[in-house]
């Protein structure tokens, strides 16, 4: 199959018929069915049976959607990519950063680099770790923050801040306590606000209960530290987040433990690999560097 017959197979089993592949690719209907008939012919065997008005896949095309489904978007990874190059990237910031460090660190930092880069354009999307990691290795951002490491042959990363893992909760209510550190152990007892394992800290954390053999208890799971945090000021219960937001909080009430055993929790920037990071981006990245350093 050419290229073309791929492009029209697949906008026929998005539309469903030949008139609404044609307005998927902008054609013309006879352009469709002659497509259609000639990647056919090549093949030796029909890809669609006309039931009414509508193209209805045969054994063979449902065969090839999987394999179909993979180079259209590989496609359109190309696609996008060649836009980004042509885009005149270098005359501003794309910056892509994890929701809950949007929320604290970025405005910190956003200050320190104004300091220097006072008119240049910044634009900023929260994005969660893994499609940060797709987005940069597309080079249609600049720079990714995320939490962690997100390992891609198109990336090269850089360690920003090293913190810990640690539990907050509203003083007063059940379960909190003044002791400056707590034990994973005594947190599963009871249920608590944990960070969907989507997420590199709850991804981090499931392991460290699988190999202590503990299992924990059903509570309320949300996928941003921020979120956790704000929960936890409110009472809903104990939250398992990072120090970077817990440091950022604001609330009287809230108290903070390390958690044991120590989990460690990495701020990392992400650049395109193979590229030199143009000087603002070095500065933005040092920027975060200075606003996220664990004093502790």
């Amino acid at each position: 199959m050419r290229l073309k017959h791929i492009e029209v197979f697949n906008a026929i089993m998005l539309a469903g018929s030949a008139s609404g592949a044609a307005r998927l690719l902008h054609v013309t209907q006879p352009a469709v069915t002659q497509t259609l008939q000639h990647a056919e012919l090549q093949l030796g065997y029909a890809l669609f049976t006309r039931q009414r008005n509508r193209l209805v896949p045969t054994r063979e095309a449902l065969a090839l959607v999987p394999e179909v489904q993979k180079l259209m978007s590989q496609l359109e990874s190309l696609r996008r990519l060649a836009a980004a190059l042509g885009s005149g990237a270098g005359s501003q910031l794309r910056i892509l950063i994890v929701p809950s460090l949007a929320v604290h660190a970025l405005p910190a930092a956003l200050a320190r680099f104004r300091q220097r880069y006072p008119d240049m354009p910044v634009t900023i999307e929260t994005l969660h770790t893994r499609e940060i990691a797709r987005a940069i290795a597309l080079q249609e951002g600049d720079v990714g923050i995320v939490y962690g490491s997100a390992p891609h042959p198109a990336l090269q990363e850089q360690t920003v801040a090293t913190g810990r893992v640690v539990c907050v909760s509203k003083v007063g209510t059940r379960g909190a306590d003044r002791r400056s550190s707590v034990a994973l152990e005594d947190i599963l007892r009871a249920p608590f606000i944990r960070i969907d394992e989507r997420d590199p800290l709850g991804a981090m954390l499931a392991d460290q209960w699988d190999r202590l053999g503990l299992v924990p208890r059903a509570g309320i799971t949300v996928q941003t530290h921020h979120i956790a945090m704000l929960l936890a000021e409110q009472g809903f219960g104990p939250a398992i987040i990072d120090s970077f937001t817990a440091r950022a909080s604001r609330s009287d009430t809230l108290h903070v433990r390390t958690l044991l055993p120590e989990v460690p929790v990495q701020i990392s920037a992400l650049l395109p690999l193979g590229l030199r990071s143009p000087q603002p981006v070095a500065d933005f990245v040092d920027a975060v560097r200075a606003v996220t350093q664990d004093p502790s």
